[in-house]
């Protein structure tokens, strides 16, 4: 008995240093840029399933042999930086001071407008949900991604929501991909496409005689087309079909790759242009990569998270798919401070609307 539980605890640790060299390489492999070493950038989105492998194999070799655990402990601490950008936890909540003066910003991939909500509703509906959505936060500024340029009456988008739109927001400015709204005045100062789907547009805003320059952007998508997503959900799944889908999975993976060599030069660019402007700036929208990622680490450089500072979990801001991650974020720098964050729950996008207060220093 004595022996087969060595050979079990060997086998265990054989796994948890595995699990344990994974683990740290995807924590940070946000620092290797994918236009140089693009296949490591994959192991990024395993590190959520590299993390809980190792706390069951260190919570297995503490029983089985406490001694060998200290080897997942240590990845885990080395990875702590990396988790904490996953799933930080902020029980308190920030009061606000009205004095100091405050804006409201939202940030939305409206997919369209069309309405992916499948709940069921009495009736016909006779207007659109998504927009409403968005219009219901009251924000004073909104950064709207995919939204076909200028906002018009298409999928039951009705003519009272397009006048009541107006109303609350009598700035409204628009590219050939995304659109702003503000209550405040604004105007456009970078507006570049990057490929046919990713762009990002900057607006100099005038916040009652202090201005910010937000940036919408749009970056690379994967491009997933409905045969990926329905080989994803194969091998989420089932696993073992792997091996009789080689050709498919290299399709898909080189998909990924390209994905992340497109946007590596994207928020390059788009950090480059930012640091020459300067002053107060609020890099928002879909950059379509997660927390730790070589594309959030470039944008998160010398700025704020507000969802780090405030929100608990791990957030996902799109659910579709079988994919469950949070690829839209809100990051600043300059004279504010975010003092409240909510993330949306209602699923009339593909993605979920993520609304920050911010207050002056």
């Amino acid at each position: 008995m004595k022996l087969i539980g060595k050979f079990i605890a060997t086998i265990v640790l054989i796994l948890a240093v595995i699990a344990s060299l994974l683990l740290v390489a995807s924590a940070y492999v946000e620092y290797l840029s994918p236009a140089q070493f693009a296949l490591p950038a994959l192991l990024g989105l395993a590190l959520p399933i590299f993390a809980v492998c190792t706390i069951l194999l260190f919570l297995c070799l503490l029983f089985l042999s406490p001694k060998y655990s200290l080897v997942p402990l240590a990845a885990l601490l080395l990875s702590i930086p990396a988790l904490w950008k996953y799933f930080p936890i902020n029980l308190g909540k920030d009061s606000v001071d009205t004095n100091r003066g405050t804006f409201t910003l939202l940030s939305y991939n409206v997919y369209y407008f069309m309405d992916t909500m499948k709940e069921p509703v009495d009736g016909e509906l006779s207007y659109n949900r998504t927009l409403q959505y968005m219009m219901d936060y009251n924000a004073d500024i909104v950064m709207l991604q995919e939204t076909g340029g200028k906002i018009r009456k298409r999928h039951k988008i009705t003519q009272s929501q397009m006048d009541a739109l107006k109303k609350q927001y009598p700035y409204q400015l628009s590219s050939r991909y995304n659109v702003m709204l503000s209550k405040y005045p604004a105007k456009i100062v970078v507006d570049t496409a990057y490929t046919a789907t990713a762009n990002t547009v900057a607006f100099k805003v005038d916040i009652d005689g202090r201005e910010v320059t937000i940036f919408n952007n749009h970056l690379e998508s994967i491009g997933l087309n409905s045969e990926d997503k329905k080989l994803y959900i194969a091998l989420a799944t089932n696993p073992d079909s792997a091996t009789e889908k080689v050709g498919e999975i290299k399709g898909f993976t080189k998909k990924f790759l390209h994905a992340f060599v497109a946007r590596a030069s994207q928020v390059e660019a788009v950090d480059s242009i930012a640091d020459s402007i300067g002053g107060n700036i609020i890099m928002c929208g879909d950059i379509n990569d997660t927390p730790n990622s070589y594309a959030y680490h470039v944008l998160k450089q010398g700025r704020e998270d507000a969802f780090l500072q405030l929100g608990t979990g791990p957030g996902f801001t799109y659910r579709a798919d079988g994919m469950w991650v949070r690829i839209d974020h809100i990051l600043y720098e300059g004279d504010m401070v975010a003092k409240a964050m909510r993330k949306g729950n209602k699923r009339y996008s593909d993605h979920y609307p993520v609304w920050v207060e911010f207050e002056w220093k």
